[in-house]
């Protein structure tokens, strides 16, 4: 979904959809990976935005 442009985008939607389906086809839930996988991108970015003195 990321490399297709984000979930702005039309190709980045489809993906995201793509991937709910095989989810829901699996019967797994991303729930909990999504939480984990937030809480990942907001470490990283505080970190980005204090290596460049942004903090």
């Amino acid at each position: 979904m990321l490399a297709a442009g984000g979930a702005a985008t039309y190709a980045g939607t489809q993906a995201l959809l793509a991937l709910e389906a095989v989810a829901l086809a699996r019967g797994v839930s991303p729930g909990g990976a999504a939480d984990l996988l937030a809480a990942t991108l907001f470490l990283d970015r505080l970190q980005e935005g204090e290596a460049h003195g942004d903090a």
